[in-house]
This record gives structure tokens, C-alpha cells and sequence, in this order.
């Protein structure tokens, strides 16, 4: 049931925040998470982008790594920062049909997720359930695989659930270009679920109400796309940026609705 107080409803209990790449510093992303300890961060995944907008480099990563493993943490017991990895092109494909070059080739890095996703942008992939299952039981043997249900690959969720992996849905129809739908699908009960698809700090405060009245249980929020700035010389756009000071504003609307 939805947790109702005399100051509101809450229903989230975690906020992702994907895109951070090598322009943000991880010292800055674990203060943000000191204020907001609901925040996760999204890194993208992606052999053929590490380095590019949005896919920060294999430096970066060992860098975030090294930080996630410092002895303050160790001193603490406490995360000096919360992650998930979200995995995109031939390593998702390759992990679908029970290769484990994700796992060979990012190891240790790949340790510091709390949970993964299997990012697909609404492309079919080839699914093989048993030899998929077997590696991400073998390496993530109870860690939460959030897979992406984009109205083609909606059936793997199942799948993988059904050979005992721990398998959870994000309802997310944007791929990747920040689209909000013209409806958020109805939670599941006792489905533990995310929603995701241009969230903005913008339109948070009013689609949030419209999220809320579609579940029935504690769920979670993702932004990408909204979250990022341009910038350039004399206004001519020239890239973008995953903009601290836009996740703030978004973590801070959100907060009302925290459990």
C-alpha cells in the first residue's frame, strides 16, 4: 500500500539520475548524495562509446571505482555513493544470449553497481533465457537486474524471472531521447517497478502526480535526457553535459514523494 501521511502521499524510494560522464567529477556526485541519500547514479555502459557523451571513459570508471573502494568508506560502513550500471549495445546483446564479456572485460569495475540494467531502445534482441540466466546468476546471483520494458522486448522480464533471477521492470518507452508517454502503464501489485521517460525538473512536479496515481506500491524514478545542458562558444551548441545543478532541482522536487 502507499505509505499516506498528514503532510502527503510518498511512494518513491529512489531516484536515478543517469548520465555522468568524464566531465563530472565523483567528489561532487557524492556530495550531491550526501544531501539526497535517495539519489543512484545511471553510468551508461557501452563498449563501442566508453569516452563519448553520456559513456564515460575506461579512466573514469576505474576512477569512480577506486573512489567507491576508498578506506572512508571502509572506515564509515557507510556508501560514499549509490550506482547502477546500465548496459547498452553489444554488450547487452552479447550478455542476452549468455556471453559474459561484459563481466571479463569491465571486471573489477563492474563490481561497484549495486544493480544493472539491460538497456534495449525498443531494438529486438536475440534472448537465449537459459544461457543468459545462467551468467547473470553466475555473476549477480541475487542483484537486481532492471530490464527495459519498451513494448518489444517486454518478455525477457518474464523469462528471467521465471529461471530465478531477480528481475524487476522499468517502464521506459524514450529511448534514450526524452519522450514522456501519453500514459504511465499501471504498476503491478507487489511488483516492485520504475518509470522513466522525459522527467524533467520541469514537469516532475506534475507527472509525478500522474505516476502516482497508476501504482500501487514503492517504485522508482529515472531521468537522463532533461537532466543535460548545452554549451558551447556564443550560444552555438556544441555538446552536452549531465548538469549537477538540473539533478539537484530534480532531486529536490522529489523529495516530497520519498518514502
Amino acid at each position: 500500500m502507499k505509505k499516506i501521511t498528514s503532510s502527503g502521499q510518498y511512494f518513491i524510494n529512489c531516484v536515478t539520475v543517469t548520465g555522468a560522464d568524464d566531465y563530472n567529477d565523483p567528489n561532487e556526485m557524492a556530495d550531491i548524495f550526501s544531501k539526497y541519500p535517495f539519489v543512484e547514479f545511471g553510468i551508461l555502459l557501452s563498449s563501442d562509446r566508453l569516452g563519448s557523451t553520456r559513456f564515460p571513459s575506461i579512466n573514469w570508471l576505474k576512477k569512480l571505482y577506486d573512489f567507491t573502494a576508498s578506506d572512508r568508506v571502509h572506515l564509515t560502513g557507510h556508501n560514499m555513493i549509490n550506482l547502477s550500471g546500465h548496459i547498452c549495445g553489444k554488450w547487452v546483446r552479447e550478455l542476452c544470449v549468455g556471453s559474459d564479456k561484459f563481466f571479463e572485460e569491465m571486471d573489477p569495475v563492474w563490481r561497484m553497481f549495486r544493480r544493472f540494467q539491460l538497456n534495449f531502445h525498443a531494438q529486438p534482441h536475440e534472448f537465449l533465457e537459459d544461457r543468459c540466466s545462467n551468467v547473470i546468476k553466475k555473476y549477480l546471483p541475487s542483484t537486481p537486474i532492471i530490464v527495459q520494458i519498451d513494448g518489444v522486448n517486454d518478455h525477457i522480464l518474464n523469462d528471467l524471472r521465471s529461471k530465478g533471477v531477480n528481475a524487476i521492470p522499468l517502464f521506459d518507452k524514450s529511448s534514450g531521447v526524452g519522450l514522456l508517454p501519453d500514459h504511465w502503464p499501471l504498476q503491478s501489485v507487489g511488483v516492485y517497478s520504475g518509470y522513466a521517460g522525459g522527467l524533467s525538473p520541469e514537469n516532475l512536479a506534475r507527472e509525478i502526480v500522474k505516476i502516482f496515481n497508476a501504482t500501487c506500491g514503492p517504485i522508482w524514478i529515472d531521468a537522463e535526457t532533461r537532466l543535460r545542458s548545452s554549451f558551447g562558444h556564443e550560444g552555438a551548441r556544441i555538446g552536452d553535459r549531465f548538469d549537477l545543478q538540473k539533478v539537484c532541482s530534480f532531486l529536490e522536487i522529489a523529495k516530497q514523494w520519498i518514502v
